[in-house]
This record gives structure tokens, C-alpha cells and sequence, in this order.
């Protein structure tokens, strides 16, 4: 069974997410300097935006090399007959 999403759905998915960590740096970013700062400076939105996308494609290829490694792991470990 897959549960793979399709090229539609992952680009809605990016989509939504764009949006979540848009709104966010402006509700972030206001509540430190002031409200209105983040409109009057969409550097630090980019920057904010791009921070956070950087942080999750990170910790998303952080837990896949985990998830391999285990696989490995395991499969070496059946492949010896597990004599430890």
C-alpha cells in the first residue's frame, strides 16, 4: 500500500505550507517590533519564509537518513543471523 501523494496533491501541500509560514513570520515579526513592521520590511517575511522551509527540509532529511540507517542496521543484523 502507498501512500504516496501525487504531484497535485504535494503542490497544494507546498502551497498551504508556503502560506502557514507566511502568515506566521507576519504574526511573528509584528508581535516583536510592532504591528505593521512586516509590511514595511518583507526582507525579513523572505527571510523568515525561507529559515523556516530551510529548518523542516533539514529535520525531514534528518529523519529519513535515521529510518535508513536503521534499515541497514536491521538488515545486517538479519543477514549475520543476529548471533550477538
Amino acid at each position: 500500500m502507498s501512500n504516496q501523494l501525487s504531484p497535485t496533491d504535494l503542490m497544494l501541500q507546498a502551497r498551504d505550507t508556503a502560506e502557514t509560514y507566511f502568515n506566521q513570520s507576519i504574526r511573528i515579526i509584528d508581535s516583536k517590533f510592532g504591528e505593521g513592521y512586516a509590511k514595511a520590511h518583507p526582507e525579513l517575511i523572505a527571510g523568515f519564509m525561507k529559515t523556516a522551509a530551510s529548518d523542516f527540509h533539514t529535520a525531514i532529511l534528518n529523519q529519513k537518513l535515521d529510518d535508513l540507517i536503521a534499515e541497514v542496521r536491521d538488515s545486517f543484523t538479519l543477514s549475520r543471523g543476529n548471533h550477538d
